[in-house]
């Protein structure tokens, strides 16, 4: 057995041990809920209004830099791999794979998929970003988005939405960008920030004063 071969057969055991094996009724609302993006829509919107207007500097950094991390990170990078690789989603081909949603518990009808999306998950990278951004701005009070991105990118994979393999590239790939996103930030702060806001700079010489010192 080659490696490739070896590895996807890992991929597919663990993907069925999450799915089914270690399934349970309880979870499928709490997974369906935690993987469905408009549950969130509402909250997320008030949180960034309530950060721009009353979170200060900090609060509007973190803002700024999630648009960055969607636009750059989601919009062009998670993007980009997606019609790369055009993995399709284990629930298109894949069978008796429990599809979990919302509203119904339904079984995967493998069929013939030409441009999947499976690879990377934006579920998965988007939180992980948030988990990035968040701990180089506050530090060890955002070490919670940590836990919250595990849940996120563990219910991708037991709503058979993804594999578990797309979930740990996701994580490196979204670990990666938004490093460097960071970083460029830090960059473009310390070269212009005291030319174009000498009293906000002065107050804040660092973005990231937890790692710039």
């Amino acid at each position: 057995m080659s490696l490739l071969a070896w590895f996807h057969a890992l991929d597919l055991q663990v993907l069925y041990l999450i799915n089914q094996t270690w399934s349970s009724p309880w979870l499928d609302p709490l997974m369906a809920r935690v993987s469905d993006w408009d549950s969130f829509r509402i909250p997320v919107t008030i949180t960034v209004i309530l950060a721009l207007i009353f979170g200060g500097f900090r609060g509007r950094q973190m803002v700024v830099l999630m648009a960055a991390c969607l636009v750059i990170g989601d919009g062009m990078i998670d993007w980009g791999f997606k019609l790369a690789v055009h993995r399709p989603r284990p629930n298109e081909t894949e069978p008796h794979i429990r599809v979990v949603t919302v509203h119904e518990i339904s079984e995967s009808k493998p069929h013939h998929v030409t441009k999947g999306r499976s690879f990377t998950s934006g579920h998965a990278c988007n939180n992980v970003a948030l988990a990035m951004i968040g701990c180089a701005i506050f530090g060890r009070w955002a070490l919670w988005l940590w836990p919250w991105a595990a849940l996120v990118s563990y219910s991708r994979i037991y709503t058979g939405s993804h594999y578990p393999s797309d979930i740990l590239g996701s994580w490196i790939v979204a670990i990666v960008y938004s490093y460097f996103i960071c970083r460029a930030a830090a960059w473009l702060w310390q070269r212009y920030a005291p030319k174009k806001c000498p009293q906000l700079y002065a107050n804040h010489p660092l973005l990231f004063p937890l790692w710039q010192r």
